[in-house]
């Protein structure tokens, strides 16, 4: 390689070119050269890096059109639930009504009565049967299990419940 001397107080440009021109021919070609193998060797890994990540994207294309169905079937529901007025939930005597229609509804023999922390339900039932009408009671009334007792014989379940509101 050879050098020239070139003026100090030029600019990059100048000095690139000063020494762009102060290689040989072959040196030339050599550094063109490795230039093409290097900007070849980059084009090459942006496209092997692009096809990876699209067919990881491919693939996960399907899961995230899910979760979105997913998102906006909730934000509707959310919506229309926002859209309906409170529920009217009945309380003191009409509450306890209400409750023990639901149990001779279901068939449960039970005791039902309003105390002053909310319904004692005293009697025996199927342990089943007693289970899904308590959580029936809280998704449709609010109320829920402040105290329960059971004893389990022979399939059927004597039970002291209260319940309270809230």
């Amino acid at each position: 390689m050879s050098t020239t001397p070139t003026n100090p107080g030029a600019g990059p440009t100048a000095r690139a070119r000063a020494s762009w021109q102060a290689l040989s021919p072959r040196e030339r070609r050599l550094l063109l050269a490795a230039a093409g193998v290097i900007l070849a060797a980059l084009a090459l890994g942006a496209l092997d890096w692009s096809r990876t990540e699209r067919s990881r994207l491919v693939r996960s294309l399907p899961r995230a059109e899910a979760r979105l169905e997913q998102v906006q079937e909730s934000a509707t529901e959310i919506t229309r639930l926002r859209q309906q007025p409170p529920l009217q939930r009945p309380d003191g005597p009409a509450l306890l009504d209400t409750v023990q229609a639901s149990a001779k509804s279901r068939g449960l023999g039970l005791t039902i009565q309003a105390t002053g922390d909310g319904l004692q339900v005293k009697g025996q039932a199927g342990f089943d049967e007693l289970v899904a009408w308590l959580a029936a009671l809280q998704t449709d009334q609010g109320l829920r299990v402040l105290r329960m007792e059971v004893q389990q014989q022979d399939g059927v379940a004597s039970v002291d419940v209260l319940l309270t509101a809230g």
